[in-house]
């Protein structure tokens, strides 16, 4: 497991390629190295800070994989190695939604960093893809990536090897909760969905799409 590219960036104004205009930070640049603090790099920013950012989306993670498979389903020819398109921090290598899960603790570098939920795709990654149906397809595939907090500040780079130092939730990984908040909620899902919000690492705001789940089983 290893560092692919490290991305920060600074709210500023985007014009999208359909005319759009707005403050945000999604178009984040490589950088060789990070120094990482609760709130997550310096250097780095969110947009909409009422649905990004914060202590339990400090940073966002995305696969190598995840990013060459929604890349290819939504026709385009992006690299991960270039300016962010989906807004990631990370690109990684060997993990991805399938294996990794709520409450992972991951050292990188000095930093220690502990997954807290996935991403709920919104309407940017449309826009800065350039292809509408991209919030879809990202949610309809579980294509999310993850976000972490901080548990332990510190810096890493470029090529750091990612070494996992716990697993307290081993059925929680990220494309299972994606997958519970995406179907259509029935008594066959009400205790996974039980057990997901019983967990007390998987972050306050993700906990409402399930309750939300929940609340619509009839």
């Amino acid at each position: 497991m290893e560092v692919l590219a490290l991305k920060i960036g600074l709210v500023e104004e985007v014009t999208f390629a359909d005319g759009a205009t707005l403050a945000s930070a999604i178009r984040k640049q490589p950088v060789d190295e990070m120094v990482i603090n609760e709130l997550g790099a310096l250097g780095n920013d969110v947009g909409l800070k009422a649905h990004h950012g914060g202590v339990d989306k400090a940073l966002f993670f995305m696969a190598d994989k995840t990013f060459e498979k929604l890349t290819a389903l939504i026709g385009k020819n992006f690299n991960w190695q270039g300016t962010a398109i989906y807004g990631e921090n990370f690109i990684v290598s060997e993990l991805d939604e399938t294996n990794v899960c709520v409450g992972d603790r991951y050292q990188i570098g000095s930093a220690v960093l502990e997954v807290s939920q996935p991403r709920k795709p919104c309407e940017w990654l449309s826009l800065n893809s350039g292809v509408k149906e991209t919030q879809h397809i990202v949610r309809e595939q579980g294509l999310t990536g993850w976000y972490v907090r901080v548990i332990q500040s510190g810096g890493c780079q470029k090529g750091d090897r990612i070494h996992r130092l716990q697993r307290p939730f081993p059925t929680l990984n990220i494309m299972h909760l994606n997958q519970l908040i995406s179907q259509k909620p029935t008594e066959a899902i009400r205790k996974d969905l039980e057990q997901a919000l019983a967990c007390e690492l998987l972050a306050e705001a993700f906990k409402r799409a399930l309750r939300n789940q929940l609340s619509r089983i009839s």
